[in-house]
């Protein structure tokens, strides 16, 4: 057994390829596998592979992939993960050399069922920080029960996330579009009672950043929403939903209310009247608290811009609210937050 699985999802249009491998592989923690899922007709990826097999041998493990067999070679690899950790990461990420020694050692010793690092979010174009840090908003065990309003507004990217392997029961990868990592990771919240958090940034994850410029995917944007709601089925299942509901249905708020609604606004050709009302009846249908959510109070948002969307949305304000964020993305260094 491995102390740690990587799971590094390799594409053609990651342009961080060959450091993330770099990275993974020179990690300071002995005892760590590194699965590679990729095309296998992908020659250039292929190479930077089987270089690194040449030098680390076995531990480097290959799980090919066609389009249409994404979701299937991640649970494959999933499966055949032999660590007693897992994390999940892609081709535009890199690590610090001692990220996974230090999350691994942290979650031991606390016997917890996840470790989060520090991160920074990088906008892959412009190499601009996005966002970063966890802006020491946990202790460093922290029970997994809905009570910390931090855990509403923390990144779910997989890639700053070490799993134990037992946790994750039968939650699996699921076929939605461009949002797999994140819904996995909303899901295994489900099964997991406590996490450890390391406050230093260890983790760095290079992201197209929406804008006036790249215009959302209609499919991305459903798949989310479906993804949402098939994470409130896996909390109802679990017994957990009441008291996760108001760390989900704020996530939903900010990303399906928020965020997909400002970037589907740079298409100027979309009615977004109509698309104001199809956003806020699916949050009204499937995450309702959304309104009382206390975790979007005066006192309790780490920025008041989540307070400022919270109160004009429940005014039904949306309209202006969405149009001056775009405006002020369009215009001005302000980065989408939500």
């Amino acid at each position: 057994m491995y102390k740690v699985s990587v799971i590094t999802v390799l594409k053609r249009r990651h342009k961080k390829v060959q450091e993330n491998l770099n990275s993974l592989a020179n990690q300071t923690l002995s005892d760590v596998e590194i699965i590679c899922v990729y095309k296998e007709e992908n020659s250039e990826i292929n190479m930077c592979v089987q270089e690194l097999r040449k030098k680390h041998g076995d531990r480097i493990k290959v799980i090919h992939k066609t389009k249409a067999q994404d979701v299937v070679a991640k649970n494959k690899a999933l499966e055949e993960a032999q660590g007693k950790y897992i994390l999940v990461t892609d081709g535009n990420t890199c690590y610090e050399k001692t990220a996974l020694e230090k999350m691994y050692n942290l979650a031991e010793e606390k016997n917890a069922d996840l470790a989060v690092c520090g991160y920074s979010i990088i906008n892959i174009d412009s190499n601009q920080t996005i966002t970063n840090g966890l802006e020491n908003a946990f202790k460093d065990v922290e029970e997994i029960d809905g009570t910390n309003k931090a855990l509403a507004y923390l990144n779910i990217d997989s890639g700053n996330k070490l799993i134990k392997k037992e946790k994750i029961g039968n939650i699996v990868f699921q076929n939605y579009d461009d949002c797999q990592d994140e819904i996995f990771i909303l899901s295994l919240y489900a099964n997991l009672d406590t996490a450890v958090f390391i406050n230093e940034e260890l983790f760095y994850a290079y992201r197209q950043i929406a804008n006036a410029q790249r215009l959302v995917n209609p499919i991305q944007i459903k798949d989310f929403q479906k993804g949402l709601t098939e994470v409130k089925k896996i909390y109802k299942d679990a017994g957990k939903y009441e008291k996760m509901k108001n760390v989900l249905s704020l996530i939903a708020f900010s990303k399906v209310g928020v965020k997909q609604l400002v970037e589907i606004s740079f298409d100027k050709s979309v009615n977004m009247k109509e698309k104001i009302r199809e956003h806020m009846n699916y949050l009204d249908i499937n995450f309702f608290e959304w309104r009382k959510n206390k975790f979007l109070g005066f006192t309790n948002v780490p920025r008041k811009v989540y307070w400022v969307a919270g109160l004009v949305y429940k005014f039904g304000f949306q309209s202006p609210f969405i149009n001056i964020y775009r405006n002020l993305l369009e215009k001005t260094d302000v980065k989408l937050i939500f």
